[in-house]
C-alpha cells in the first residue's frame, strides 16, 4: 500500500485548479474532433457532444452538433483527443487526509533517514510551535519488520516535544517517548477493547506502536483539537487535488459531524466541486467518530444532504488489517496463531446491518481478511432474507483476501466490490509483511478483481486516499499489470487477476456511479446526464499499458463547468 506519486501530485496541484465561483460557464458548448468514449450500454465511441446549461444534448457525429449549435455555442476542437466521463473515487478520506498535508506529511519516504530528516523540518514549522506538538501521517509500515516501529525512532529527533505520526494504512500510530507519557501510557496500561499497545518484549514498557483506534485515541484524545478552519482547508486541497485527477464524485469512506458540516458549508458557498457521498461512521472503533455521536447525527443525516451531498450512508468496519494482525482470517497467521479480530459478533452485525437497509439506508464496510469479508456477506445475506432485495447499492471495500467459496456471493447477493487497485502489487507491504505472516499460497490470492469479475460481480474503483495516490490511471494501470507503475519493485503480483482496461474504467465511471446512486445523472456521456467529463493528453486505447498511469488529465469538466485544466 505504498503511496506513489505524492510529488508529482503537489506539482500537478500547482498547476492550475480552478473553482466554480471563479468560472462563467458558456451556456452552449460543442466538443468536436475528438475521440470520446461514452462508457454508454454499448461503449459507444463518437466525435461529438453539444452541452447546453451543463447537460449533455447531443451525442454523436460532428455534422450533427454543429447542426444544432447557433452562434452563441462556443466550439472546442478537441483535435483528437481522448474525453471520457470524469472520474468517480469510491472510497477516500478527503478531510481527515488533507488535513495530514497541512501537517507533518511523511508520505512516500522510504527510508529511516528522509523520515526523521522531515520531522525535524517540521518542528520548524508554524503548526508545531502553536500546537507544541507534530502531528502527521504517511509512515511507511513496510520499512519495519512486522510493521512494528519503535519510539526511538522519534526519539532521536525530539525527547521534548511529543511526536504522533499514523502510518499510512491508517490503522497504526508510531509515537515518542514524550507521547506517551503526557497520555499517560506506561507498563501498567492495559490493551484497550480491540486495540493493541505494542510492548518490549523484555521490559514490558510501550514501544510506541499503537494499533487500531481504540489504542491509537489513547494519545489521539490528548492532541490539539482540530479547528473548523482545519478542516475546511483540508477539504479544499483534498477537492483541488482531485480535480487535477479528473475526479468529479467521491465517496468519504467516515465522516462525522464536524466533516458533514464542512462539506455542507463549501456546498452553501458554491465551492464544492465534487459530488459527494458521505458515509457516517458506525460502531466502536472512533476513527473520526466521537463516542457516543452516532445515533445523534444518522437521525439528523438529511440536515446534510444537498444536491452535491448524499448523505443517507454509513461506514462500518468489520475487522482492522493484516499487518499488525488485526485483520480476521480464517487460517492463523503463521508466527502467532492468532485468527485477527471482528469489531463485531455476528448477531450484532446481522441486525446493525438488516436495520440499515431496512430503512433504506447504504451500507458500506471495511473488510480486509476473508474471515471478516464472510462475516460481512452473511450479514449482507441476513439482511435479504429479513428484509428482501433492495436497492441500497451496499458495497465492500478492499477485499484483501476472499475464500474462493465466497467469490461468487458477491454478484449472487449483488454487493459491489469496491478494490483498492493500487494495492495491487508486490511492494513491500507483500513481501515483507505479508508473505511471512501469511505465506505464499494465501498472498497469491490477494486481491481477487478478476475473479469476483469473471463470476458476474461488480467491480468499483477506488483509491482510499490517502493510503494510496488518488490518481485513478495509477490504480487503473496496476490493475491491468499487477505490477508497479512506478517501476520502484520488480515483479508481478497473481497475473491471473489482471484485469481488461475497458471493466477497470467502467469502474470509476458508470460502476462506480451506480454505487453512488447516480447512474441516471452521470458516469457515462448520455443525452440528458450531467456533462461530468475529462479530456486526456493521450488514448488510453493507443498506448501500452504500462503507460496508463504516466497520462494527465487536461481538463475537469463538472456540469459543463471547467474546475481544472492545463494550459
Amino acid at each position: 500500500m505504498v503511496i506513489k506519486n505524492k510529488l508529482i501530485q503537489q506539482t500537478v496541484l500547482l498547476l492550475a485548479v480552478l473553482s466554480v465561483t471563479d468560472l462563467f460557464a458558456e451556456n452552449s458548448k460543442a466538443y468536436i474532433n475528438g475521440s470520446i468514449h461514452t462508457f454508454d450500454e454499448n461503449l459507444t465511441v463518437a466525435d461529438s457532444i453539444l452541452v447546453k446549461d451543463g447537460i449533455i444534448q447531443r451525442v454523436g457525429s460532428q455534422a450533427d452538433v454543429l447542426d444544432n449549435t447557433d452562434e452563441s455555442t462556443e466550439i472546442i476542437n478537441l483535435q483528437g483527443r481522448m474525453m471520457m466521463p470524469s472520474f468517480h473515487d469510491a472510497h477516500a478520506h478527503p478531510i481527515w487526509n488533507g488535513m495530514d498535508f497541512l501537517q507533518c506529511s511523511v508520505f512516500d519516504l522510504l527510508s529511516i533517514n528522509a523520515i526523521q530528516e522531515r520531522i525535524r523540518d517540521c518542528l520548524e514549522e508554524d503548526h508545531v510551535k502553536t500546537s507544541g506538538w507534530v502531528i502527521g501521517a504517511g509512515l511507511n509500515a513496510g520499512l519495519f519488520p512486522a510493521a512494528n516501529p519503535n519510539k526511538s525512532l522519534f526519539d532521536e529527533v525530539s525527547k521534548d516535544i511529543p511526536i504522533y505520526i499514523e502510518m499510512s494504512d491508517g490503522h497504526n500510530a508510531l509515537v515518542n517517548t514524550k507521547a506517551l507519557e503526557l497520555a499517560g501510557i506506561n507498563k501498567e496500561t492495559k490493551d484497550p477493547f480491540k486495540g493493541i499497545i505494542e510492548r518490549d518484549p523484555v521490559t514490558g514498557e510501550p514501544s510506541g506502536t499503537l494499533r487500531e483506534p481504540s489504542a491509537m485515541n489513547l494519545v489521539a484524545d490528548v492532541l490539539p483539537t482540530e479547528t473548523p478552519e482545519l478542516r475546511l482547508n483540508g477539504l479544499l486541497y483534498a477537492q483541488s487535488l482531485a480535480s487535477s485527477f479528473g475526479i468529479t464524485s467521491m465517496i468519504d469512506a467516515a465522516v462525522n459531524e464536524a466533516y458533514l458540516i464542512s462539506f455542507r458549508e463549501l456546498a452553501e458557498r458554491g465551492e464544492l466541486n465534487l459530488r459527494v457521498t458521505a458515509c457516517i461512521e458506525y460502531g466502536r472503533q472512533h476513527y473520526v467518530q466521537e463516542f457516543s455521536g452516532f445515533e445523534d447525527i444518522y437521525k439528523r443525516r438529511s440536515e446534510f444532504e444537498h444536491a452535491r451531498i448524499n448523505s443517507n450512508c454509513v461506514k462500518i468496519f468489520i475487522d482492522g488489517v493484516l499487518e499488525g494482525q488485526t485483520g480476521a482470517i480464517l487460517e492463523p497467521y503463521l508466527d502467532s496463531g492468532s485468527y485477527g479480530q471482528l469489531y463485531f459478533t455476528q448477531d450484532e452485525l446481522n441486525n446493525a446491518i438488516a436495520s440499515f437497509d431496512a430503512n433504506g439506508t447504504q451500507v458500506m464496510t471495511h473488510a480486509i481478511g476473508d474471515r471478516a469479508v464472510r462475516s460481512v456477506l452473511d450479514a449482507y445475506q441476513h439482511a435479504i432474507e429479513t428484509n428482501g432485495i433492495s436497492n441500497n447499492k451496499h458495497h465492500i471495500s478492499h477485499l484483501q483476501l476472499i475464500h474462493e467459496d465466497d467469490i461468487p456471493r458477491f454478484s449472487e447477493l449483488n454487493i459491489s466490490a469496491n478494490f483498492q487497485a493500487a494495492w495491487a502489487l508486490p511492494d513491500e507491504w507483500i513481501t515483507e509483511i505479508n508473505i511471512p505472516e501469511l505465506g505464499i499460497e494465501r498472498v497469491n490470492r490477494m486481491y481477487p478483481i478478476r475473479s469476483i469479475h469473471d463470476a458476474g460481480g461488480t467491480i468499483v474503483g477506488g483509491s482510499d486516499w490517502a493510503v494510496t495516490t488518488m490518481n485513478p490511471l495509477i490504480a487503473i494501470e496496476t490493475a491491468v499489470t499487477r505490477q508497479d507503475p512506478s517501476n520502484r519493485v520488480e515483479g508481478t503480483l497473481n497475473e491471473k487477476e489482471r484485469m481488461d482496461l475497458t471493466e477497470m474504467l467502467k469502474a470509476y465511471t458508470i460502476n462506480a456511479a451506480e454505487v453512488m446512486h447516480q447512474g441516471d445523472l452521470t458516469g457515462s456521456i448520455e443525452v440528458g446526464k450531467f456533462a461530468d467529463l475529462i479530456i486526456l493528453e493521450r488514448n488510453l486505447y493507443e498506448i501500452p499499458l504500462m503507460e496508463v498511469g504516466e497520462v494527465r488529465v487536461i481538463e475537469t469538466v463538472l456540469e459543463g463547468t471547467t474546475v481544472f485544466r492545463i494550459d
